[in-house]
């Protein structure tokens, strides 16, 4: 039976009542059990211990892994049984499109650190990724890997915090078509975001300002797509490129975002695409118009 068959399954069929499975024989049977009789943690138990015995590809136990977010509220449930993270932990999966930037790079960002603590987090394969030392009573701490050329492959990850370690299992998503620019210089915008896991929220699509240093200066800025109006075409919509926040802002994306949680630690996907700034954008006009680009 196909995959969308078995968790059709799952949603509809009533709880088994004998200890004979529904399901075939197969490293993911125990975790669509578990599911069918709607228990998602130790479903969620069941597809970490699969995916960390079996070489199964991600398009196989993808569907299960979206169906145990919508019983969890978006994995809010997923906690770890052991002792629970003492920060506030993000990893971001990051890919990136335009001009001269092209890769990938992950990073782990941290908030309301409460005791200072190492961390590594390791690929399926046991290599470290990203290392650094939690400091306490920080504000915000980020660290991120050097551009790496290749997509982090999917498959199950160990965040090491202290003593202690996080399983996280990342799929390998599709960022790069969710949001991509037309041409050189122009600025219209494609987009094909993906869809919304029920519990979770929708795809965010938001303007980052950069200095010449790549790093980012204030916060982020929601493209609004419910203010904008009809292009002429009908199949566009117009919208405006935010005003730099400050002097020093050099560079100008459009990026595309998800996240889910898994045993406390938020998991963002997000793709970034960098715009052309007109040379006039840093000028002050009386009667404060802003470029415009198009989206669709």
């Amino acid at each position: 039976m196909k995959i969308k068959t078995l968790l059709f399954m799952v949603c509809t069929l009533a709880p088994v009542t004998s200890s004979a499975s529904w399901f075939p024989n197969s490293p993911l049977q125990p975790t669509l059990d578990a599911l069918l009789v709607k228990h998602p943690q130790r479903a969620w138990q069941e597809l970490l211990l699969a995916v960390s015995q079996f070489d199964i590809d991600s398009q196989h136990w993808l569907p299960i892994k979206n169906e145990i977010m919508v019983q969890t509220r978006c994995g809010q449930q997923l906690m770890h049984e052991g002792n629970g993270l003492s920060a506030k932990l993000t990893l971001t999966i990051i890919s990136r499109s335009g001009l001269a930037s092209l890769g990938y790079q992950v990073k782990i960002s941290a908030e309301q650190v409460k005791q200072t603590q190492v961390f590594s987090l390791y690929t399926p394969q046991g290599e470290q990724l990203v290392s650094g030392e939690l400091t306490a009573k920080r504000d915000y701490q980020e660290w991120e890997t050097n551009e790496l050329l290749a997509k982090p492959h999917a498959g199950l990850y160990q965040l090491e915090v202290g003593e202690n370690r996080y399983p996280l299992l990342l799929t390998n998503s599709d960022t790069e078509s969710w949001l991509s620019r037309e041409g050189t210089l122009n600025t219209q915008l494609i987009t094909h975001l993906p869809e919304t896991i029920t519990h979770c929220s929708p795809p965010s699509l938001s303007w980052e300002w950069f200095d010449q240093n790549y790093n980012q200066i204030g916060l982020k800025q929601p493209i609004d797509l419910c203010e904008v109006s009809l292009s002429k075409t009908s199949a566009e919509t117009n919208t405006r490129l935010p005003a730099p926040p400050s002097n020093q802002a050099s560079y100008l994306s459009a990026s595309a975002s998800i996240f889910e949680y898994q045993t406390g630690v938020k998991i963002e996907y997000l793709h970034r695409v960098a715009i052309p700034i007109p040379q006039n954008v840093h000028t002050k006009t009386t009667d404060h118009k802003q470029k415009s680009i198009n989206l669709r």
